[in-house]
């Protein structure tokens, strides 16, 4: 049956103007009732999302979301670092022997769940960009390797243990990264990280002096036991945290709901549209849509590289390369120390765990400080300007590590070594972030894969390398610190002809040239092409 509209006859199944401006009509009284709608403004009930979450301007701050990635990196870096000044003394007593070996195989368990875990869990949520679920569940991973390791004494479960601690440790130090540059001002990027990175020398300062004394005082369960409740603090702030998209989905929500009148005006429109004779209104979508035509731009095509294409194409940049090296350097140096540091303080002084505790804050205690610190330099003049100084100053004392006269003394040379080599690694990821920023297929989260793959292969190396030289070796402290030495020597170059947007060689051999492009990370970022241009790092 044929339907007589406007002196034309239209056939039934085209449907009629009555039909669509009814439909309209039920479709502005649900905009009208409120409730939970779709893009395309259709209600589906009664909704609180006018509401604003419980602390959302805090919540979703750069400060506090900050803070949750430092805590986090503090509690990773506590309970991996709470048991190396006890590792030893309770090997000892469950009467094994090579101990530095064996600690040193623990030492590598962590780090090699770190590699493993790390690309995987990068490419995943580079795909799938959820940040504060996976933190949540990673805190809750951690705390079943504490109570694993804490609980059982079979060796090899120990180092399972140890195995997952580095899978949990994987999550923070690529997501929670990524977190920060996906929730801060691009200005004050460099200044959160070196505020997060910190968190590093934070519970390097308080887990061994703390682990040592609980060990000598309360038995082996006692720092696992602090270990669980500062993990269980973690773990609440992480369920606090609102992350911008959230909080822009939020208000887009907020905006709908609190907007029905506009809706309704535009579902009014659309009526009167629909009154319109068919053939005008025709006319009126097509020049809609020849000026919406006009209006598009080109469709950017997306660039997805695997992780390790990931790794190859920031290494192939020299500052890249030169970030990737000087972090593997610090963790190679680490590494080494690490599981005979102990055994050197009890052998030639005679300490207990509570005292090499001691040890440790001493050389962690002043990072703390340097962390930020270093960080909003390097942002404001230049990693260069950074890193090669302090590699340079860590020189000196390594050597002079290997001299037994004075306990005081030892903890002072090594203190200044570890802040050098520290405050030399922290700009090291500004350059890989600068590089990843010009190069379209990288995210922030694959470039902090990519370093935590750079710092968890030279620790686990630099763990058993040192732990067999220590054993095995005559004089094996004197050759760690020698090796270590040697490390830090051969460094010295990549900073001084590979790093920063003009390069301290460069800088040196064209002084007084005006036809350079000068300055530092700032420089850069207001240089960078935005993700979907194609752009050759500045090298």
């Amino acid at each position: 049956m044929a339907i007589i509209a406007n002196q034309e006859i239209i056939p039934p199944s085209s449907g009629t103007s009555r039909d669509v401006v009814e439909g309209l009509h039920e479709k502005t009284n649900a905009s009208m009732s409120g409730g939970t709608r779709t893009k395309l403004g259709i209600s589906k009930g009664p909704t609180k999302s006018g509401k604003a979450p419980w602390g959302v301007k805090w919540r979703s701050s750069s400060w506090f979301i900050t803070t949750v990635v430092t805590l986090g990196v503090i509690t990773d870096i506590l309970t991996y670092t709470i048991v190396v000044p006890v590792l030893p003394y309770r090997l000892q007593s469950l009467n094994y022997t090579n101990i530095s070996t064996l600690t040193s195989w623990l030492l590598f368990a962590y780090s090699i769940g770190i590699f493993i875990c790390t690309l995987p869990v990068a490419y995943f949520f580079h795909k799938y960009p959820y940040r504060r679920s996976p933190l949540i569940f990673a805190v809750l991973a951690l705390d079943v390797a504490v109570i694993l390791f804490m609980t059982i004494n079979t060796y090899w479960v120990m180092v399972l243990s140890r195995f997952i601690q580095g899978a949990s440790s994987t999550v923070v130090w690529s997501v929670g990264f990524a977190l920060i540059c996906e929730n801060v001002p691009e200005k004050n990027v460099g200044r959160q990280i070196g505020f997060a990175y910190s968190g590093v020398s934070v519970g390097m300062t308080i887990a061994p002096p703390i682990g040592g004394a609980l060990y000598q005082h309360m038995g082996w369960h006692a720092p696992f036991v602090f270990c669980i409740i500062a993990l269980t603090l973690d773990l609440i702030l992480r369920l606090l945290v609102i992350e911008q998209k959230d909080l822009r989905q939020w208000e887009e929500t907020s905006h709908t709901t609190t907007g029905s009148e506009q809706t309704r005006s535009e579902d009014e429109e659309q009526v009167r549209q629909a009154e319109v004779p068919p053939g005008q209104l025709e006319g009126s979508a097509n020049a809609n849509d020849n000026q919406v035509a006009g209006q598009e731009k080109p469709v950017e095509p997306v660039v997805e590289l695997s992780p390790w294409k990931v790794i190859l194409t920031i290494g192939s940049s020299a500052r890249g390369m030169t970030g990737f090296w000087v972090t593997f350097i610090y963790g190679l140096i680490i590494g080494i120390y690490e599981p005979s540091l102990t055994l050197r303080v009890q052998e030639v002084w005679n300490k207990e765990s509570d005292f090499v505790g001691l040890v440790y804050l001493a050389a962690a205690a002043p990072t703390f400080f340097t962390g930020p610190i270093v960080g909003a330099l390097a942002d404001k003049y230049g990693a260069e300007f950074i890193m090669l100084p302090c590699l340079a100053f860590a020189l000196p004392w390594l050597p002079l590590m290997i001299l037994k006269k004075s306990l005081a003394g030892f903890i002072v040379l090594f203190a200044l070594a570890e802040v050098a080599l520290q405050c030399a690694s922290g700009p090291a990821g500004l350059e890989v972030t600068i590089v990843a920023r010009q190069t379209p297929g990288i995210s922030e989260i694959h470039q902090f894969a990519a370093m935590n793959v750079a710092f968890a292969i030279s620790t686990s190396i630099g763990a058993v390398v040192g732990g067999q030289m220590y054993d095995h070796l005559p004089s094996g402290w004197a050759a760690i610190c020698w090796f270590a030495l040697g490390l830090t020597a051969i460094s010295l170059p990549f900073p001084f002809f590979f790093s920063g947007n003009k390069t301290l060689y460069r800088r040196m051999v064209h002084r007084g040239k005006s036809d350079e492009v000068e300055g530092g990370p700032a420089e850069d970022q207001r240089n960078a092409p935005e993700r979907g241009d194609v752009a050759v790092p500045h090298d």
